[in-house]
C-alpha cells in the first residue's frame, strides 16, 4: 500500500444512470441482468428517471 492511498480520500459510489446517463449520488437499482459467469449486472438509475421509468425487480425481491 502506497502512502497516497492512505491519505486520499475514497471516491463516492456515483455509477451512471441507466437511462440518461448522467452520474448519480443516489442510485436506485432498476434491473438486474444474471450472467453465465460472475456476479450479475446491476443497472442503476437516478432518482427521477427512476419514478419515471419505474424500478424493475433486485436481488433482493422475493418474486413468487
Amino acid at each position: 500500500m502506497t502512502r497516497e492511498a492512505l491519505l486520499t480520500t475514497p471516491q463516492p459510489f456515483t455509477p451512471p444512470c441507466a437511462y440518461c446517463g448522467h452520474p448519480t449520488g443516489a442510485p436506485v437499482i432498476v434491473g438486474v441482468t444474471e450472467r453465465a459467469s460472475g456476479p450479475p449486472l446491476v443497472q442503476y438509475a437516478c432518482p427521477t428517471c427512476a419514478t419515471r421509468h419505474g424500478a424493475g425487480p433486485s436481488p433482493d425481491d422475493d418474486i413468487n
